[in-house]
């Protein structure tokens, strides 16, 4: 997924930013600086999170010599914290291009390095680090309406957690009528949110024509409601943007992972979970609803079931098979369409590509 071809990739300066709640600290590396150079030369400092605080660093950049246009930003993903100062520094000069990064990748890059102490300030000088090596591509922000969609899926969640929780509490209050009366109604005002929430999403999707139209596409897969077409789309954005679908399957973290050292094989391969858990468990319920209808899906997890595989690992290759359908959908613009219906050639073009 990397565009080596991209502009914006080439920068004689990178600028680490290591972001907190009320402040982030910046460093600086060249082009060319090495992993064995020590960190502490690295020029650093320490700035307030705020538009503010993004136009002093910009003062600090052309103080130090460096002017803000021939240098990137890359930076740790904290959530909202990140996604804010990305917005504040495009807004102040969009050359600088931040990018998010996981902070699984980052996290192991730093260790990489040996460092003995761990502040703030080195972490800004090792991403700063990160950045000359590894040049990772610009954050994208989503749309206004893919990221109002993503918040109210993601309170929705949070809701029917909450209720779950109070049913069980309930189940287990049984001396005060006191207390089973304000479960009942605690879990009465979750419904009601968890309704009003949807009727929402359903108003954010309708606002935006080509958002519903990819969510149509998608919930033609059986097995694929509303919801899970939901969680998908926003939660890993456009799937047309994926060159091939291995590199879909693997950002989702169902590309299968073997471990092995010499002749030794550690367990069966599984999947490597990198990537967002709400995708997986959003297509791992879509799976567990396809296989138990009459369509290609249970002929396709029965088949693998023969051939040996345990009951999880066919029902991964069930969620693979329903991810990579929705980007060939998606690509194609045509509903799906079951093989056993006279589909056409669709679905094999798909599996060559995977």
């Amino acid at each position: 997924m990397r565009d080596e071809q991209n502009p914006v990739s080439e920068a004689a300066v990178w600028i680490g930013v290591d972001v907190s709640k009320s402040t982030f600290d910046a460093a600086l590396a060249r082009c060319g600086q090495r992993a064995s150079s020590p960190l502490s030369e690295l020029p650093a400092r320490c700035f307030v999170r705020s538009p503010e605080g993004v136009a002093e660093l910009l003062s600090w950049l052309r103080a130090s010599g460096v002017a803000p246009e021939s240098a990137r930003v890359v930076m740790e993903a904290t959530g909202r914290y990140s996604v804010e100062m990305a917005a504040w520094m495009a807004q102040a000069c969009p050359p600088l291009s931040p990018a998010i990064e996981s902070p699984r990748q980052t996290t192991a890059f730093i260790k990489s390095l040996g460092l003995r102490n761990k502040t703030d300030r080195m972490d800004a000088r090792a991403l700063a680090l990160y950045g000359v090596e590894r040049r990772p591509r610009a954050y994208q922000p989503p749309p206004a309406c893919e990221g109002e969609l993503r918040e109210l899926v993601r309170h929705r969640d949070f809701l029917v957690q909450q209720k779950v929780a109070a049913e069980n509490r309930a189940g287990e209050m049984r001396d005060s009528k006191y207390v089973q009366r304000e479960m009942r109604r605690l879990i009465l005002q979750l419904e009601r949110g968890i309704a009003k929430t949807e009727k929402e999403m359903e108003r954010v999707k309708k606002a935006s024509p080509e958002l519903e139209n990819d969510i149509d596409l998608m919930t033609s897969i059986y097995g694929v409601a509303f919801l899970t077409a939901a969680t998908i789309r926003t939660e890993l954005g456009d799937l047309r943007r994926f060159e091939k679908a291995r590199q879909l399957t693997a950002f989702a973290g169902l590309n299968p992972s073997l471990r092995q050292s010499g002749s030794s094989v550690h367990g069966r391969p599984h999947i490597s979970k990198v990537g967002n858990p709400r995708v997986r468990r959003a297509l791992y319920l879509s799976a567990m609803v396809a296989i138990r209808g009459d369509n290609d899906f249970r002929h396709d997890y029965e088949r693998l079931r023969a051939q040996g595989l345990s009951k999880m690992a066919a029902l991964c290759a069930i969620m693979r098979k329903i991810l990579v359908l929705m980007r060939a959908l998606l690509i194609s613009g045509k509903p799906y369409v079951p093989l056993w219906k006279n589909r056409p050639q669709l679905e094999e073009k798909m599996c060559l590509e995977a």
